[in-house]
């Protein structure tokens, strides 16, 4: 793996393509092994062979950093509206990144009592647990009574249903053309939010949801992130 990644980093700004001997000096590798790893690579997509056998890099190389920028990108539009959402509730605060057929948690943000569910940030989660994930199923126009209900109403409320002991309530976070990207989350163990403490939140997290969304327009970095299946690929970057 390292020596494959070698390879991708011997390519400088102005190199348009290298040849296999050329790769092979500037990762003091042997040929046959550059031969190999480079093979390997554009199966991937990262390398692409030209017809004068020298190596350029592939689109997967170029999807990789157009996720890097966006990442962080919405991280400094998202982050301090979670910082203040944190502040106003007192609880943990999450952005959820719609990531193809499940959600990851791009950035979290501790509240008062340090609570933290055992998902990391940029572990993927499914969709059909958690407030979260159902907020995006419901806003990318799942059918059924309940998606119905969380379209209607704009948010949604779960006690210890992704995590054992954890409450969550979450709202929809979109990008250009009102396009669910992710939703912003506030959670808390389920011994000390109930249902009631949860809807009492509902307000401020959608509020806060609703500047995320405008902010994230105005930055343009939605319409600047690639997809994948029709959704937001990104990279997860700790806190």
């Amino acid at each position: 793996m390292v020596r494959a990644l070698a390879l991708l980093d011997a390519f400088g700004i102005e190199d348009s393509h290298l040849s296999l001997a050329e790769l092979a000096r500037r990762t003091a590798l042997p040929k046959t092994t550059v031969f190999r790893l480079a093979h390997t690579l554009a199966q991937a997509g990262y390398l692409v062979q030209l017809e004068n056998a020298g190596w350029r890099l592939g689109p997967a190389a170029a999807w990789l950093s157009a996720r890097y920028h966006v990442a962080f990108d919405l991280h400094d539009v998202l982050e301090p509206i979670l910082r203040d959402l944190a502040r106003a509730t007192g609880e943990t605060t999450s952005f959820f990144a719609h990531d193809g057929n499940s959600r990851v948690r791009l950035i979290r943000v501790r509240g008062h009592d340090d609570f933290a569910s055992s998902s990391r940030v940029g572990q993927s989660l499914p969709l059909t647990k958690g407030s979260a994930g159902k907020v995006i199923l419901a806003f990318e126009g799942e059918p059924g009574a309940q998606f119905e209900q969380i379209r209607r109403q704009g948010y949604w409320c779960t006690l210890a249903e992704m995590h054992p002991g954890a409450a969550s309530v979450a709202a929809p976070v979109f990008g250009g053309s009102w396009k669910v990207i992710g939703a912003l989350c506030v959670a808390g163990p389920a011994d000390r939010l109930g249902l009631k403490e949860l809807e009492a939140y509902a307000p401020a997290v959608m509020q806060a949801a609703r500047k995320a969304s405008g902010a994230l327009a105005m930055s343009g970095a939605s319409r600047r992130a690639p997809s994948g299946k029709g959704h937001a690929m990104l990279s997860p970057r700790r806190p």
